[in-house]
């Protein structure tokens, strides 16, 4: 996430919307552990859902939406 925003001059700061989806709830906690260190209060909520399976091999994907 970090670098997909520098590379379009913005930071975390102007995130507005995030999406999360889980292909295991257990891993909510340290998913959103690792999400307040990206972005910092006042942050948006994560929208998260638990899905049976994402594309690929991955358990976590997030959809991040910036704006200035």
């Amino acid at each position: 996430m970090g670098a997909v925003l520098k590379a379009a001059a913005m930071s975390p700061e102007d995130v507005v919307s995030v999406q999360v989806y889980l292909t295991d709830a257990a891993t909510f906690e340290r998913m959103n552990a690792v999400y307040k260190t990206y972005c910092k209060e006042p942050r948006p909520t994560p929208t998260t859902v638990v899905v049976a399976r994402l594309v690929g091999q991955g358990h976590v994907e997030i959809t991040v939406t910036a704006g200035k």
